[in-house]
């Protein structure tokens, strides 16, 4: 009985493996404060009942709190030395749109009509009908980027995206991100590149030269097109359509819905979010 009561409480898209440590740290340091001042204010019994309740409630379930997934992680992020429990980059409310970061988000056009009006117009995509694709020029020479720089090291990629990003400064995360940001910024104001995004924008990029003379159309056409992507610039492997869930693999909020992604499987990246 105990243990299907248990077993009904659990959650194991949030613990485990699943498991958010920013999010379990804030209900921790929640519970714990909450506990405290129950004992202050009725009894030291009540403070340590609510407290090993709540932790165990956390333990079993991820979090607590209502909402937590959209507080936690930046505001972990915001403390010095927060970073480190990120598997992944911390995702704020600054994060780009399109998912995953991107080399010239804050350069890109406002209007993606006008953008796509620029691509078409200059041979970088062509439209079919009621279908949007890369020519196949783009596409040839985009693919063959693509498979050079696929056997760069994180490094080289991110010394070439600093090269052509706003960004002042780069570094790289356990090999697998690239983290942009202005010089003596802080990890809240970084933009993190997972391989596979910083592969296909690099390459969109370069790809885009004969056709397109100016950076910011060029860094916004090379995110744009990321979403014309089949298979995963780094690893090869075929990509699946998911959806925008937050750090502890769920979405808050009266009327939210998830958004529709571009992700790949072997990676666990995502590479475009379809709004």
């Amino acid at each position: 009985m105990r243990s299907s009561f248990v077993s009904g409480l659990r959650r194991s898209d949030h613990t485990g493996e699943n498991r958010c440590w920013p999010c379990t740290v804030v209900n921790v340091a929640l519970v714990g404060v909450a506990g405290a001042a129950l004992g202050a204010v009725v009894t030291p019994s009540v403070g340590v009942a609510v407290a090993v309740g709540g932790l165990a409630l956390v333990w079993l379930r991820g979090y607590l709190i209502p909402g937590t997934p959209r507080f936690a992680p930046p505001l972990v992020a915001a403390v010095p030395g927060g970073e480190t429990l990120f598997d992944k980059p911390p995702r704020g409310a600054d994060e780009p749109p399109n998912g995953g970061g991107s080399l010239g988000t804050e350069s890109a056009p406002a209007d993606p009509e006008d953008l796509l009006d620029r691509l078409v117009e200059t041979g970088v995509l062509e439209v079919g009908g009621d279908t949007v694709a890369p020519t196949a020029a783009f596409d040839e020479r985009w693919r063959a980027e693509m498979d050079r720089l696929r056997d760069g090291t994180t490094e080289k990629l991110a010394r070439a995206a600093l090269a052509i990003s706003p960004a002042a400064e780069a570094r790289t995360i356990d090999d697998d991100w690239i983290a942009l940001g202005p010089e003596d910024g802080g990890v809240t104001d970084e933009t993190w590149l997972s391989r596979p995004v910083a592969i296909a924008e690099l390459a969109g990029y370069r790809a885009t030269e004969p056709h397109l003379d100016d950076d910011e159309t060029r860094l916004a056409a090379a995110r744009t097109n990321r979403l014309f992507l089949d298979s995963c610039p780094d690893c090869g492997t075929a990509l699946e359509r998911g959806t925008d869930m937050s750090c502890c693999g769920g979405h808050t909020g009266a009327g939210d819905e998830p958004s529709e992604t571009l992700v790949c499987p072997d990676c666990e990246v995502r590479l475009y979010t379809y709004d």
